[in-house]
């Protein structure tokens, strides 16, 4: 087909309803035509409707590629900041799903350089800079939370891309007809390239042992999420992958800003809005310090859900939290009769398969602070950058016998077990031969080490920023401070995608727009400055948060032992769950059944119900697995 720019026009946007959430989705053919595609769109577009119901569009190049659009209107609520947005000559288009915090700077650029705007919106501002500036500079330089497709009729070439840490989705399915993409895996998956393409064994492995499919990998063939600081190129010839950000292994240079200074500066971007904000209020340290520095600039309404049970019930704290600052705080109590009611818009919401069940409580209080706000600011990402898991702080002392080598490892573990001394060597030592495998297999949900193997009848594959770490420098050299890098590298790069996952999805099915501050480009640079001897005191992580937030509130208040919300996951599938839980999983689809040993499945379920071991995570999440099969498998 000839490369000539074709006139891109728009299909007349429906009209606006109120503020809702953005999605997008798109087909590049290499060499057919996409007429035909539009009932695909269509139907796309309406499967999504809850990512954007403010308005929709959907436009073509009327030879091989068609885009379209779900919109929730965050700035600028009229009519210019609807999408697909059309560059001013009609040679590029773009469709864009998040926020762009430091778009004002580049706006004065882009007016000196002659660029006339028809909106305020972000969105344009991105348009004309990937026009001007090339994606490249603009990925590496652009601070936010996006997914993007930017198609170039010159050169007939579509660019996607995902931002730093992966806060927005987006999937593409490829076939020798070409690329689809789209905000929701069950899109992809449906289209009629991919439709067909049998289930991908490894991804089902690699999920069943982290709780959600890695990046750059899906459970059916052909398909996969774009890795977090990535783009694709697409083009006639195909499709290339370029990474434009890699989280930094080792500490480098110093900060110019103190952590309160970016944290506030930042936070006060992210509350540019033209919709209600409000924020996620726990009784934690992140989300508080996030409420604070926002109602330190604007006063907002901070949100959080309380339970019955005193030992998991946070809500008191975060009352307190709220009481301290000033804000208008609200709180839901809910029951168990209320998370059991919301199982059905779970496997609704996910649209790939997913295990953490923490996704029930958090669609929750999305549908809360919904009735209330558009926008949402949470403190997703501290832990991760901060050293903040309970887990991490066992690492050093574990972490440190892969001094010794293997023989030494046995001959200690095996002296241990005699001895009964407190262990240090564990099993999983002498099964892998460095701490980043080790490290990789602690992030596995519970259950998933021991009977994964058994049950599985296939090769589980790693994830792919797993496999990756190794091309880093140095990754395998056995000291205190190599070893904790080396961990957080792997919480970003690993477990942060299943909690953004989880949040991104469980907000957008109640249209929230949920933005994380802490992930902000400036935090995640500063994080690569920290060492960890200064995250990780009186035995604490991310003590430098804690310590900022002490000095706003008060250090019994921040200090005081984490409880967190624990779903009874595994008393429900002995009880109200355990009959469809059993005769769903014993009774897998066929195109599902053969990954599995029925017998090893039998004794999982065996083991659990008769308490010999809480396998509840593990069980969990082939239930979810068989209810993404029968709701979004063939959907189209």
């Amino acid at each position: 087909m000839s490369n000539k720019p074709q006139e891109l026009v728009p299909k007349k946007s429906t009209p606006r309803k109120y503020n809702e959430v953005c999605g997008i989705v798109g087909i590049f053919n290499y060499r057919d035509q996409v007429q035909n595609e539009r009932p695909f769109i269509e139907w796309a577009l309406r499967s999504m409707h809850h990512r954007g119901p403010d308005s929709n569009g959907t436009w073509s190049n009327q030879q091989n590629y068609i885009a379209g659009f779900v919109r929730l209107s965050i700035l600028d609520l009229s009519e210019n900041g609807n999408q697909p947005m059309i560059s001013a000559c009609g040679r590029y288009a773009l469709s864009f799903n998040g926020e762009i915090y430091n778009t004002g700077e580049y706006r004065k650029r882009l007016q000196n350089e002659g660029v006339t705007f028809r909106s305020t919106t972000d969105t344009e501002v991105l348009l004309y800079a990937l026009m001007n500036w090339g994606e490249e500079y603009v990925l590496e330089n652009f601070d936010g939370l996006f997914a993007f497709a930017f198609y170039n009729a010159v050169t007939n070439t579509l660019i996607l891309a995902r931002d730093r840490s992966g806060i927005k989705p987006l999937y593409i399915g490829h076939s020798s007809h070409g690329i689809v993409y789209s905000s929701q895996y069950d899109h992809v998956i449906n289209h009629p390239t991919i439709k067909a393409n049998a289930l991908h064994a490894g991804a089902i492995g690699a999920y069943l042992s982290l709780g959600y499919v890695p990046e750059n990998s899906g459970v059916v063939t052909s398909t996969c999420m774009v890795p977090h600081g990535y783009f694709f190129r697409i083009n006639n010839a195909g499709f290339t992958r370029h990474r434009f950000f890699n989280y930094a292994l080792n500490q480098k240079g110093k900060a110019a800003k103190s952590l309160e200074q970016i944290l506030e500066e930042n936070v006060k971007a992210q509350l540019v809005s033209d919709v209600p904000v409000g924020t996620f209020m726990s009784g934690g340290v992140d989300s508080p310090l996030v409420s604070y520095f926002a109602n330190k600039h604007t006063p907002i309404q901070s949100f959080t859900i309380g339970v019955d049970d005193k030992k998991m019930d946070e809500s008191s704290a975060a009352a307190e939290y709220a009481n301290i600052f000033q804000t208008k705080h609200l709180c839901q109590h809910i029951t168990e009769k209320d998370l059991l009611e919301t199982i059905a818009d779970n496997t609704k919401a996910f649209s790939e398969p997913f295990a953490d069940f923490s996704s029930i409580p958090t669609l929750l209080l999305s549908k809360f602070a919904r009735q209330k706000v558009t926008v949402a600011l949470s403190g997703d990402g501290g832990d991760e950058l901060f050293w903040g898991y309970p887990r991490n702080k066992r690492m050093l002392r574990e972490g440190m016998v892969f001094r010794h080598s293997k023989l030494l490892r046995v001959l200690n573990f095996g002296k241990e077990k005699v001895t009964g001394a407190k262990r240090v060597v564990r099993k999983r030592h002498l099964e892998v031969t460095d701490f980043p495998a080790y490290y990789y297999r602690s992030l596995f949900i519970t259950g998933a080490e021991q009977w994964l193997p058994e049950m599985f009848d296939d090769e589980i594959e790693e994830a792919f920023f797993f496999k990756n770490v190794y091309n880093e420098d140095g990754v395998l050299d056995v000291n205190e401070h190599n070893i904790m890098n080396v961990l957080r590298k792997l919480e970003f790069d690993i477990h942060l995608q299943r909690i953004l996952i989880k949040v991104d999805r469980a907000s957008m099915y109640h249209s929230l727009e949920v933005r994380v501050p802490l992930l902000c480009n400036e935090m995640i640079d500063y994080s690569s400055t920290v060492d960890y001897t200064s995250c990780m005191k009186n035995g604490q992580g991310k003590f430098n948060l804690k310590e900022l937030l002490i000095d706003k509130s008060n250090e019994k208040l921040v200090l005081q032992p984490k409880k967190g919300f624990v779903i009874p996951i595994g008393d429900w599938l002995k009880k109200e769950l355990k009959k469809d839980v059993e005769e769903k999983i014993m009774n897998m689809p066929s195109e599902l059944s053969p990954l599995f040993k029925r017998k090893e499945l039998e004794k999982i379920l065996h083991e659990h119900n008769h308490s010999k071991q809480d396998l509840g995570w593990l069980i969990w999440s082939l239930y979810s697995l068989v209810n993404w099969h029968q709701h979004h498998r063939n959907a189209f």
